[in-house]
Protein backbone atom coordinates (compact mmCIF):
# COMPACT_ATOMS: atom_id res chain seq x y z
CA UNK A 1 0.00 0.00 0.00
CA UNK A 2 3.09 2.42 0.86
CA UNK A 3 4.36 1.65 -2.75
CA UNK A 4 1.35 2.12 -4.49
CA UNK A 5 0.31 5.86 -2.30
CA UNK A 6 4.00 6.56 -2.72
CA UNK A 7 5.24 5.59 -6.65
CA UNK A 8 7.98 8.51 -6.45
CA UNK A 9 9.58 7.93 -3.01
CA UNK A 10 9.46 4.13 -2.85
CA UNK A 11 10.23 1.28 -4.47
CA UNK A 12 9.84 -3.06 -3.12
CA UNK A 13 12.43 -5.66 -3.77
CA UNK A 14 12.12 -9.28 -3.31
CA UNK A 15 15.77 -10.01 -2.31
CA UNK A 16 15.03 -13.59 -2.25
CA UNK A 17 12.54 -16.46 -0.99
CA UNK A 18 12.05 -18.06 2.31
CA UNK A 19 13.06 -21.94 3.15
CA UNK A 20 9.66 -23.17 2.90
CA UNK A 21 9.12 -20.99 -0.71
CA UNK A 22 12.68 -21.95 -2.21
CA UNK A 23 12.02 -26.12 -1.33
CA UNK A 24 8.44 -25.64 -2.57
CA UNK A 25 6.59 -25.70 0.55
CA UNK A 26 6.97 -27.20 4.27
CA UNK A 27 4.57 -29.19 6.26
CA UNK A 28 4.91 -28.71 10.09
CA UNK A 29 5.25 -31.87 12.30
CA UNK A 30 1.54 -31.16 12.96
CA UNK A 31 0.80 -31.15 9.22
CA UNK A 32 0.31 -27.96 8.50
CA UNK A 33 0.53 -26.93 4.69
CA UNK A 34 3.18 -24.27 4.95
CA UNK A 35 3.74 -22.52 1.05
CA UNK A 36 6.19 -20.11 1.90
CA UNK A 37 7.34 -16.61 1.54
CA UNK A 38 9.04 -13.86 -0.62
CA UNK A 39 11.63 -11.60 0.87
CA UNK A 40 10.73 -8.17 0.78
CA UNK A 41 12.12 -5.17 1.67
CA UNK A 42 11.08 -1.75 0.45
CA UNK A 43 13.39 1.63 -0.47
CA UNK A 44 12.64 5.04 0.68
CA UNK A 45 14.31 7.77 -1.41
CA UNK A 46 13.91 10.69 -3.77
CA UNK A 47 15.17 9.37 -7.22
CA UNK A 48 14.76 12.54 -8.42
CA UNK A 49 17.90 13.74 -6.49
CA UNK A 50 20.96 12.04 -8.22
CA UNK A 51 22.78 9.49 -6.14
CA UNK A 52 20.40 6.62 -5.79
CA UNK A 53 20.71 2.65 -5.91
CA UNK A 54 19.69 1.16 -9.08
CA UNK A 55 16.81 -1.89 -8.46
CA UNK A 56 16.37 -4.02 -12.04
CA UNK A 57 13.99 -7.13 -10.89
CA UNK A 58 15.62 -8.38 -8.08
CA UNK A 59 19.51 -7.00 -8.48
CA UNK A 60 20.54 -3.67 -6.41
CA UNK A 61 23.36 -1.45 -7.29
CA UNK A 62 24.99 0.47 -4.95
CA UNK A 63 24.41 4.12 -5.30
CA UNK A 64 25.95 7.36 -3.72
CA UNK A 65 23.59 8.13 -1.28
CA UNK A 66 24.21 6.94 2.43
CA UNK A 67 21.86 3.94 3.58
CA UNK A 68 20.46 3.58 6.42
CA UNK A 69 18.95 -0.35 6.90
CA UNK A 70 16.61 -0.80 9.38
CA UNK A 71 14.88 -4.84 9.76
CA UNK A 72 12.90 -6.44 12.14
CA UNK A 73 11.32 -9.88 13.26
CA UNK A 74 14.27 -12.09 12.62
CA UNK A 75 13.14 -13.77 15.50
CA UNK A 76 9.68 -14.93 14.83
CA UNK A 77 8.11 -14.36 18.31
CA UNK A 78 9.21 -11.01 18.53
CA UNK A 79 5.69 -9.67 17.17
CA UNK A 80 6.07 -6.04 17.75
CA UNK A 81 9.02 -5.50 15.56
CA UNK A 82 7.30 -5.49 12.10
CA UNK A 83 4.96 -2.89 14.12
CA UNK A 84 7.68 -0.49 14.84
CA UNK A 85 9.67 -0.96 11.49
CA UNK A 86 6.01 0.00 9.74
CA UNK A 87 5.29 2.78 11.70
CA UNK A 88 8.62 3.82 10.74
CA UNK A 89 7.98 3.98 6.94
CA UNK A 90 4.84 5.62 7.76
CA UNK A 91 6.99 8.16 9.48
CA UNK A 92 8.80 9.00 6.08
CA UNK A 93 6.12 8.68 4.20
CA UNK A 94 3.73 10.72 5.84
CA UNK A 95 6.29 13.65 6.72
CA UNK A 96 8.44 14.11 3.36
CA UNK A 97 7.17 17.43 2.57
CA UNK A 98 5.65 18.76 5.37
CA UNK A 99 8.71 17.62 7.97
CA UNK A 100 11.88 19.53 6.77
CA UNK A 101 13.68 17.38 8.51
CA UNK A 102 12.11 14.22 7.16
CA UNK A 103 12.27 15.76 3.46
CA UNK A 104 16.07 15.93 3.56
CA UNK A 105 16.90 12.65 4.71
CA UNK A 106 14.83 11.34 2.00
CA UNK A 107 16.13 13.39 -0.81
CA UNK A 108 19.86 13.03 0.50
CA UNK A 109 19.61 9.31 2.11
CA UNK A 110 18.15 5.59 1.44
CA UNK A 111 16.68 4.08 4.07
CA UNK A 112 15.91 0.53 3.70
CA UNK A 113 13.52 -1.41 5.74
CA UNK A 114 12.62 -5.40 5.60
CA UNK A 115 9.67 -5.29 7.78
CA UNK A 116 10.41 -9.31 8.29
CA UNK A 117 13.60 -10.67 7.94
CA UNK A 118 12.10 -14.53 8.74
CA UNK A 119 7.90 -14.54 7.16
CA UNK A 120 8.08 -18.37 7.35
CA UNK A 121 8.39 -18.23 11.52
CA UNK A 122 6.16 -15.50 11.73
CA UNK A 123 3.25 -17.73 10.23
CA UNK A 124 4.62 -20.16 12.54
CA UNK A 125 3.61 -17.77 15.55
CA UNK A 126 0.18 -17.07 14.02
CA UNK A 127 -0.40 -20.36 13.13
CA UNK A 128 -0.97 -20.81 17.16
CA UNK A 129 -3.67 -18.25 17.12
CA UNK A 130 -5.91 -21.24 14.69
CA UNK A 131 -8.62 -22.57 17.02
CA UNK A 132 -7.13 -26.20 16.99
CA UNK A 133 -4.08 -25.07 18.71
CA UNK A 134 -5.84 -22.92 21.30
CA UNK A 135 -6.13 -19.61 20.00
CA UNK A 136 -2.65 -18.55 21.80
CA UNK A 137 0.90 -17.77 19.51
CA UNK A 138 3.38 -20.23 19.31
CA UNK A 139 6.53 -19.30 20.94
CA UNK A 140 8.84 -19.59 17.27
CA UNK A 141 11.82 -18.38 17.49
CA UNK A 142 13.51 -20.17 14.03
CA UNK A 143 12.87 -20.50 10.94
CA UNK A 144 10.56 -23.32 9.66
CA UNK A 145 13.45 -25.84 8.57
CA UNK A 146 12.48 -28.93 9.80
CA UNK A 147 15.12 -31.30 7.51
CA UNK A 148 19.21 -30.27 8.12
CA UNK A 149 20.54 -33.01 6.79
CA UNK A 150 22.37 -34.94 10.28
CA UNK A 151 20.24 -38.04 9.61
CA UNK A 152 17.88 -39.55 7.39
CA UNK A 153 14.93 -38.45 9.68
CA UNK A 154 13.55 -34.87 10.58
CA UNK A 155 16.37 -33.43 13.10
CA UNK A 156 13.76 -31.93 15.57
CA UNK A 157 10.45 -33.15 15.22
CA UNK A 158 8.55 -31.36 18.33
CA UNK A 159 5.07 -30.16 18.03
CA UNK A 160 3.35 -27.86 19.16
CA UNK A 161 7.08 -25.50 19.31
CA UNK A 162 7.83 -24.46 22.94
CA UNK A 163 9.77 -21.58 23.97
CA UNK A 164 12.73 -23.67 24.88
CA UNK A 165 12.27 -26.75 22.35
CA UNK A 166 11.41 -26.16 18.77
CA UNK A 167 12.21 -27.00 15.50
CA UNK A 168 14.21 -24.59 12.90
CA UNK A 169 17.36 -22.93 12.39
CA UNK A 170 18.25 -19.46 14.62
CA UNK A 171 18.69 -17.07 12.10
CA UNK A 172 20.50 -14.45 14.13
CA UNK A 173 23.00 -17.23 15.02
CA UNK A 174 23.80 -18.69 11.12
CA UNK A 175 25.35 -15.37 9.72
CA UNK A 176 28.60 -16.52 8.27
CA UNK A 177 30.97 -13.81 10.48
CA UNK A 178 31.88 -15.63 13.62
CA UNK A 179 29.38 -18.53 12.86
CA UNK A 180 29.51 -21.80 15.40
CA UNK A 181 30.77 -19.71 18.22
CA UNK A 182 29.81 -18.52 21.70
CA UNK A 183 25.84 -18.84 22.55
CA UNK A 184 24.96 -20.74 19.34
CA UNK A 185 24.23 -24.64 19.42
CA UNK A 186 24.50 -27.39 17.42
CA UNK A 187 21.40 -29.13 18.72
CA UNK A 188 18.57 -28.72 16.10
CA UNK A 189 16.25 -28.64 18.95
CA UNK A 190 18.04 -25.89 21.02
CA UNK A 191 16.30 -21.97 20.67
CA UNK A 192 20.40 -21.03 19.70
CA UNK A 193 20.61 -23.79 16.74
CA UNK A 194 22.75 -22.09 14.37
CA UNK A 195 22.59 -24.38 11.33
CA UNK A 196 24.85 -26.65 9.63
CA UNK A 197 26.83 -23.98 8.02
CA UNK A 198 27.33 -20.65 7.81
CA UNK A 199 24.54 -18.82 6.04
CA UNK A 200 22.59 -22.27 5.26
CA UNK A 201 19.50 -20.54 5.10
CA UNK A 202 17.89 -18.33 2.57
CA UNK A 203 16.36 -15.89 4.52
CA UNK A 204 20.29 -15.39 6.04
CA UNK A 205 22.15 -15.98 2.83
CA UNK A 206 19.77 -13.47 1.02
CA UNK A 207 20.17 -11.24 3.59
CA UNK A 208 23.73 -10.80 3.48
CA UNK A 209 23.93 -10.51 -0.25
CA UNK A 210 21.53 -7.43 -0.09
CA UNK A 211 23.55 -5.65 2.73
CA UNK A 212 26.50 -6.27 0.53
CA UNK A 213 24.89 -5.07 -2.46
CA UNK A 214 23.93 -1.91 -0.84
CA UNK A 215 27.01 -1.21 1.62
CA UNK A 216 30.56 -0.66 0.46
CA UNK A 217 32.99 -3.26 2.56
CA UNK A 218 35.35 -0.89 4.62
CA UNK A 219 36.66 -2.84 7.27
CA UNK A 220 39.77 -5.66 6.95
CA UNK A 221 39.63 -9.01 7.48
CA UNK A 222 41.97 -8.84 10.78
CA UNK A 223 39.58 -8.82 14.18
CA UNK A 224 41.61 -5.88 15.06
CA UNK A 225 40.98 -3.23 11.86
CA UNK A 226 38.99 -0.67 12.56
CA UNK A 227 36.83 0.78 10.18
CA UNK A 228 37.58 4.01 8.77
CA UNK A 229 36.47 7.05 10.06
CA UNK A 230 34.36 8.20 7.15
CA UNK A 231 32.81 5.07 6.85
CA UNK A 232 29.01 5.55 5.63
CA UNK A 233 26.12 3.45 6.69
CA UNK A 234 24.37 2.23 9.70
CA UNK A 235 22.11 -0.70 10.22
CA UNK A 236 19.48 -1.46 13.06
CA UNK A 237 18.17 -4.62 13.88
CA UNK A 238 14.82 -4.48 16.10
CA UNK A 239 14.30 -7.47 18.67
CA UNK A 240 12.19 -8.23 22.20
CA UNK A 241 13.12 -7.99 25.11
CA UNK A 242 15.15 -6.49 27.68
CA UNK A 243 15.30 -2.43 27.06
CA UNK A 244 18.90 -2.50 25.49
CA UNK A 245 20.47 -1.02 22.84
CA UNK A 246 23.39 -3.78 21.94
CA UNK A 247 26.75 -3.11 19.99
CA UNK A 248 29.44 -5.21 18.77
CA UNK A 249 31.38 -7.50 19.65
CA UNK A 250 28.30 -9.80 20.40
CA UNK A 251 30.61 -12.63 19.89
CA UNK A 252 33.50 -11.98 21.61
CA UNK A 253 34.42 -10.58 25.59
CA UNK A 254 36.73 -8.05 23.70
CA UNK A 255 36.18 -4.68 22.37
CA UNK A 256 35.58 -3.89 18.66
CA UNK A 257 38.48 -1.90 16.88
CA UNK A 258 35.58 0.90 16.79
CA UNK A 259 34.48 0.61 20.23
CA UNK A 260 34.57 4.80 20.83
CA UNK A 261 32.52 5.54 18.22
CA UNK A 262 30.11 2.53 18.73
CA UNK A 263 29.80 2.93 22.09
CA UNK A 264 29.12 6.95 21.22
CA UNK A 265 26.56 6.04 18.90
CA UNK A 266 24.47 3.23 21.06
CA UNK A 267 25.05 5.69 24.07
CA UNK A 268 23.14 8.54 22.23
CA UNK A 269 20.76 6.28 21.01
CA UNK A 270 19.92 5.13 24.15
CA UNK A 271 18.91 8.70 24.98
CA UNK A 272 16.15 8.91 22.83
CA UNK A 273 14.56 5.41 24.27
CA UNK A 274 15.83 5.44 27.62
CA UNK A 275 17.35 1.79 27.12
CA UNK A 276 20.85 0.67 28.44
CA UNK A 277 23.24 1.00 25.86
CA UNK A 278 25.78 -1.62 26.14
CA UNK A 279 28.14 -4.19 24.24
CA UNK A 280 26.24 -7.54 23.84
CA UNK A 281 29.34 -9.79 25.01
CA UNK A 282 29.90 -8.36 27.48
CA UNK A 283 29.75 -9.98 31.67
CA UNK A 284 27.08 -7.21 33.22
CA UNK A 285 25.21 -6.66 29.54
CA UNK A 286 23.53 -9.42 27.96
CA UNK A 287 25.11 -12.68 26.56
CA UNK A 288 27.52 -13.84 23.93
CA UNK A 289 25.59 -14.56 20.37
CA UNK A 290 27.89 -15.58 17.13
CA UNK A 291 26.24 -15.35 14.04
CA UNK A 292 24.01 -12.47 14.66
CA UNK A 293 23.42 -9.48 12.43
CA UNK A 294 25.20 -7.01 13.77
CA UNK A 295 28.28 -8.55 14.17
CA UNK A 296 27.87 -9.84 10.60
CA UNK A 297 27.23 -5.74 9.06
CA UNK A 298 30.22 -4.29 11.67
CA UNK A 299 32.08 -7.50 11.30
CA UNK A 300 32.74 -8.14 7.25
CA UNK A 301 31.58 -4.31 6.07
CA UNK A 302 32.78 -1.86 8.85
CA UNK A 303 29.60 -0.53 9.35
CA UNK A 304 28.12 0.84 12.67
CA UNK A 305 25.75 -1.62 13.54
CA UNK A 306 22.77 -2.17 16.67
CA UNK A 307 20.39 -4.51 18.14
CA UNK A 308 17.60 -2.71 20.18
CA UNK A 309 16.08 -5.65 22.36
CA UNK A 310 12.76 -2.99 22.80
CA UNK A 311 10.05 -4.15 25.82
CA UNK A 312 9.84 -6.20 28.63
CA UNK A 313 8.26 -9.57 26.88
CA UNK A 314 7.65 -10.80 23.69
CA UNK A 315 4.08 -10.53 23.27
CA UNK A 316 2.94 -7.51 24.85
CA UNK A 317 -1.13 -6.39 24.66
CA UNK A 318 -1.36 -4.51 21.10
CA UNK A 319 -1.56 -0.84 22.75
CA UNK A 320 1.83 -1.37 24.14
CA UNK A 321 3.23 -0.31 20.49
CA UNK A 322 1.60 2.75 20.28
CA UNK A 323 1.51 3.81 23.86
CA UNK A 324 5.32 3.32 24.32
CA UNK A 325 7.37 1.17 22.00
CA UNK A 326 7.12 3.62 18.84
CA UNK A 327 6.96 6.79 20.95
CA UNK A 328 10.45 5.40 22.70
CA UNK A 329 11.92 3.91 19.14
CA UNK A 330 10.78 6.58 16.34
CA UNK A 331 12.86 9.46 17.12
CA UNK A 332 15.76 7.03 17.91
CA UNK A 333 15.36 5.36 14.17
CA UNK A 334 15.37 8.96 12.91
CA UNK A 335 18.43 9.77 14.33
CA UNK A 336 20.57 7.03 13.38
CA UNK A 337 19.22 7.32 9.92
CA UNK A 338 20.14 11.13 10.41
CA UNK A 339 23.67 10.68 11.28
CA UNK A 340 23.98 7.64 8.51
CA UNK A 341 26.46 9.56 5.87
CA UNK A 342 29.44 9.53 8.41
CA UNK A 343 27.82 7.73 11.93
CA UNK A 344 31.22 7.62 13.39
CA UNK A 345 32.20 11.16 12.67
CA UNK A 346 28.78 12.94 13.17
CA UNK A 347 28.02 11.32 16.05
CA UNK A 348 30.40 13.65 18.14
CA UNK A 349 29.52 17.06 16.50
CA UNK A 350 26.66 18.30 18.45
CA UNK A 351 23.14 18.31 17.79
CA UNK A 352 21.45 21.40 16.36
CA UNK A 353 17.80 21.89 17.88
CA UNK A 354 15.05 24.58 17.67
CA UNK A 355 15.70 26.07 14.07
CA UNK A 356 13.97 28.82 13.05
CA UNK A 357 13.81 31.55 10.10
CA UNK A 358 11.83 34.16 10.91
CA UNK A 359 10.29 37.56 9.42
CA UNK A 360 8.28 38.18 6.05
CA UNK A 361 10.74 40.47 4.72
CA UNK A 362 14.07 39.56 2.31
CA UNK A 363 16.48 39.52 4.91
CA UNK A 364 15.28 37.25 7.66
CA UNK A 365 16.88 35.92 11.28
CA UNK A 366 17.78 32.48 11.68
CA UNK A 367 18.08 31.24 15.31
CA UNK A 368 18.86 27.91 16.34
CA UNK A 369 20.09 25.96 19.40
CA UNK A 370 23.27 23.74 19.64
CA UNK A 371 24.09 21.24 22.05
CA UNK A 372 26.72 18.93 22.29
CA UNK A 373 26.33 17.62 26.43
CA UNK A 374 25.02 13.74 25.18
CA UNK A 375 27.72 14.16 21.78
CA UNK A 376 31.29 14.87 22.74
CA UNK A 377 30.38 17.14 25.41
CA UNK A 378 32.73 19.94 24.12
CA UNK A 379 32.49 23.46 23.71
CA UNK A 380 30.22 24.91 20.63
CA UNK A 381 33.25 26.42 18.17
CA UNK A 382 31.32 27.05 15.16
CA UNK A 383 27.80 27.46 13.11
CA UNK A 384 26.79 27.74 9.40
CA UNK A 385 23.70 27.59 7.47
CA UNK A 386 22.87 26.51 3.88
CA UNK A 387 20.26 26.66 1.69
CA UNK A 388 18.23 24.11 -0.59
CA UNK A 389 21.83 21.98 -0.62
CA UNK A 390 23.15 20.09 2.45
CA UNK A 391 26.44 21.84 3.34
CA UNK A 392 28.30 18.49 1.82
CA UNK A 393 27.75 19.32 -1.28
CA UNK A 394 29.88 21.08 -3.80
CA UNK A 395 27.76 23.92 -4.77
CA UNK A 396 26.62 24.61 -1.15
CA UNK A 397 27.60 28.07 -0.18
CA UNK A 398 27.96 28.18 3.87
CA UNK A 399 26.65 31.02 5.84
CA UNK A 400 28.20 31.59 9.65
CA UNK A 401 26.76 32.26 12.72
CA UNK A 402 27.18 33.95 15.62
CA UNK A 403 26.58 33.24 18.94
CA UNK A 404 24.28 34.95 20.61
CA UNK A 405 26.35 35.33 23.88
CA UNK A 406 29.49 37.12 21.50
CA UNK A 407 31.39 33.66 22.24
CA UNK A 408 31.89 30.11 21.59
CA UNK A 409 32.64 28.69 24.70
CA UNK A 410 29.78 26.23 26.20
CA UNK A 411 28.55 22.87 24.95
CA UNK A 412 25.24 24.71 24.85
CA UNK A 413 24.73 27.81 22.86
CA UNK A 414 22.02 29.68 21.04
CA UNK A 415 23.35 31.23 17.70
CA UNK A 416 22.10 34.05 15.32
CA UNK A 417 22.55 35.20 11.63
CA UNK A 418 20.40 36.48 8.77
CA UNK A 419 18.90 35.01 5.56
CA UNK A 420 19.16 36.73 2.05
CA UNK A 421 15.96 35.36 0.76
CA UNK A 422 16.21 37.95 -2.22
CA UNK A 423 17.98 36.02 -4.95
CA UNK A 424 15.85 32.58 -4.13
CA UNK A 425 13.28 31.71 -6.90
CA UNK A 426 9.45 32.03 -5.44
CA UNK A 427 8.52 28.93 -3.58
CA UNK A 428 9.89 26.74 -0.85
CA UNK A 429 12.99 26.12 0.12
CA UNK A 430 14.86 24.42 3.00
CA UNK A 431 17.45 25.60 5.21
CA UNK A 432 20.09 23.27 6.82
CA UNK A 433 21.77 24.28 9.92
CA UNK A 434 24.80 22.55 11.60
CA UNK A 435 27.36 23.23 14.58
CA UNK A 436 30.65 22.24 15.53
CA UNK A 437 32.60 21.79 18.49
CA UNK A 438 35.94 22.75 19.45
CA UNK A 439 37.72 19.38 17.99
CA UNK A 440 36.58 19.90 14.89
CA UNK A 441 33.61 17.56 14.88
CA UNK A 442 30.49 18.87 12.78
CA UNK A 443 27.27 17.55 14.16
CA UNK A 444 24.09 16.03 11.69
CA UNK A 445 22.00 19.02 10.36
CA UNK A 446 18.58 20.10 11.37
CA UNK A 447 16.59 22.23 8.64
CA UNK A 448 13.40 23.96 8.23
CA UNK A 449 11.30 25.33 5.61
CA UNK A 450 11.85 28.71 4.18
CA UNK A 451 8.90 29.86 1.59
CA UNK A 452 9.96 33.12 -0.75
CA UNK A 453 6.55 34.80 -1.68
CA UNK A 454 6.40 36.62 -5.20
CA UNK A 455 7.39 40.48 -5.13
CA UNK A 456 4.08 42.26 -6.45
CA UNK A 457 5.52 44.58 -9.96
CA UNK A 458 4.92 48.47 -8.89
CA UNK A 459 2.52 49.21 -11.33
CA UNK A 460 -0.37 46.60 -10.31
CA UNK A 461 0.04 48.21 -6.40
CA UNK A 462 -1.76 51.14 -8.51
CA UNK A 463 -5.51 49.80 -8.91
CA UNK A 464 -7.98 52.00 -11.52
CA UNK A 465 -10.71 54.11 -10.48
CA UNK A 466 -13.95 52.38 -10.04
CA UNK A 467 -16.44 54.96 -11.45
CA UNK A 468 -19.50 54.51 -9.62
CA UNK A 469 -22.83 55.47 -11.33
Amino acid sequence: TAAAVHPQLTELLTYGQSYCLARGGCVTPGGDALAGYPLRAIRVTNEAVAGSSTISADAVSRGEKPVFFLMANIHAREITTPEIALRFLDLLLDGYGTDANITWLVDWHEIWIVPTANPDGHWLVELGQEPAYGGLPFMQRKNARLENGLDALDDCDIWPPDSGIQFGVDLNRNHSFAWGGNGSSDEPCSPVFRGVAPASESEVAQLEALLSALFADRRGPAMNDPAPADTAGLLITLHSFSNLVLWPWGHLYIDAPNKTDLRAIGDKLATFNGYRSCQAAAYDCLYAAAGATDDWAYGELGIPAFTFEIGDEFMPPYSTIDAIQWPDNGPALLYAATIARTPYQTIHGPDARDVLVAGPGPVRSVSATLDATSNSGLPIAAAEYTVDVPPWQEDAQPVALAATDGNFDAAVEKVIGEVETSALLPGGHILYLRGQDSAGNWGPVSATFITVTPTMPVERLFLPTVLRP
